[in-house]
């Protein structure tokens, strides 16, 4: 097989978002492995026709002895094709437990750092067919549900210490055997990384367990349909969150209580799933049997405040209102970075070289202690979902609460900004002022 019909699926995906790369700093993830120099060097096949620019990144976990020379060994085969490569190094302590999951959140910290410092507003990533079936398998036997089956997406985007990283998956319909073949016809010698076959691992079991198996066609069958399936749900989804929910950039929501009555249960759970994780600041989904019980309290307008997954839930005036909950995940962050994300929540961008800065809540004492000096006017939003509001402090003092309209200087309003991780959200709906909401949620 030629090159031509080895890269036409990469190339039709490439062109069908011509738009979004153009003129961008596309961020590689390159490890070495077959999977990942296939990427590179179909992404800067392309480069020049599609005008975009490619950066390589490789992490040097030493995790084994052999990853200082694995990275060097890239940068050398980066140079060959003329991309610009940049080495990371994870120089801290490894933990004794939970090493893949500990290395994958330093991986996806350091990319993002990385993109930060070279202004890339994407990253590919190398994972392919062989790859998503292993997922779905493994997410099947976990009992996960539609959206867990739905496995990668080419578009995701996931949180990390400095903001959000926005991953591309050009390679999904790519099968492994090819990605070799892409490597071998252009004298691309790749990195065996031991790790991968190692059966101490889950997803090296796996793949061990579909090497020979007739199933992998159906499974990739499988896949799809229920992407078909998602995007459907997704649809109404989207359409309800448009329509029917208020936003507060503090990261309040309001709902009415009759629409959501009138949704199917599975769209109820949807929605209430995505919601408890933008104003909770939680990474995964809470389980359907404690969104059941959450259910049933509302049909019956109990108003009751429920907390689930860092989210107070109140039934108020025929409105369903959640907010942030003071719980011990909400912890106070040192500012060291131009740009971080604090719980989960909020983005600081911090322009200013001054030290002991942290970001933390707000605070009962505090708060009250403004209002007493008539620092802040008092809005109009429960004393729960004001001591979740983010405050910068200088060695315990506060010094900005931006969301109140509260700065000790120009100088901090000038140089730091808080924004809601999903400001965009909140841009696209009515927000609700929470000065003037005329009741208290």
């Amino acid at each position: 097989m030629n090159n031509k019909k080895l890269t036409i699926n990469f190339e039709f995906f490439i062109n069908k978002y011509k738009e979004k790369f153009k003129d961008q700093n596309i961020a590689l993830g390159v490890s070495g492995g077959s999977d990942s120099l296939a990427l590179a060097f179909l992404a800067k096949k392309y480069s020049k026709k599609y005008n975009y620019n490619v950066i390589a990144f490789t992490l040097d976990h030493q995790l084994r002895k052999e990853s200082s020379e694995e990275t060097k060994y890239v940068k050398y085969m980066m140079k060959k094709q003329n991309i610009e490569h940049h080495s990371l190094l994870w120089s801290e302590k490894k933990p004794k437990t939970k090493i893949q999951e500990t290395a994958r959140i330093m991986r996806y910290n350091l990319f993002s750092d990385a993109c930060i410092k070279h202004k890339c507003k994407y990253m590919f990533l190398g994972h392919h067919a062989n790859d998503q079936v292993e997922t779905f398998v493994i997410r099947l036997e976990a009992k996960s549900g539609l959206e867990g089956l739905v496995c990668m997406r080419e578009f995701s985007r996931i949180l990390t210490e400095s903001g959000s990283l926005e991953l591309v998956r050009p390679l999904l319909r790519y099968e492994k055997n090819t990605l070799i073949e892409i490597c071998k016809i252009n004298k691309i010698k790749w990195i065996e990384d031991p790790s991968n076959s190692d059966l101490k691992y889950l997803r090296s079991k796996t793949r061990k367990l579909l090497v020979n198996g007739s199933m992998f066609d159906d499974f990739k069958k499988a896949i799809l349909l229920f992407k078909k399936l998602s995007i459907s749900i997704n649809t109404l989804l989207y359409k309800y969150i448009c329509n029917d929910i208020e936003f507060s950039e503090v990261g309040i929501c309001k709902m009415k209580l009759y629409k959501f009555n009138t949704l199917p249960e599975h769209l109820q759970i949807r929605v209430l799933n995505y919601l408890i994780k933008i104003i909770g600041g939680k990474k995964y989904p809470r389980r359907s049997s404690v969104l059941f019980n959450l259910i049933k309290n509302i049909s019956n307008e109990n108003d009751k405040i429920s907390t689930i997954g860092g989210a107070y839930i109140k039934i108020k005036n025929n409105n369903i209102i959640l907010s942030r909950q003071l719980d011990r995940f909400i912890d106070v962050k040192k500012i060291i970075k131009p740009f971080t994300l604090w719980d989960r929540r909020f983005l600081v961008l911090n322009n200013t070289k001054r030290k002991h800065i942290t970001i933390g809540p707000l605070g009962e004492k505090d708060y009250l202690a403004m209002i007493k000096l008539n620092k802040i006017e008092k809005p109009s939003i429960n004393l729960n979902a004001i001591k979740t509001i983010p405050a910068i402090r200088v060695l315990e003092q506060i010094v900005s609460v931006p969301h109140l309209l509260y700065w000790k200087s120009d100088f901090w309003k000038n140089n730091i900004k808080i924004t809601h991780i999903e400001q965009n959200l909140f841009k696209k709906y009515k927000n609700i002022d929470i000065f003037k909401l005329g009741e208290k949620i």
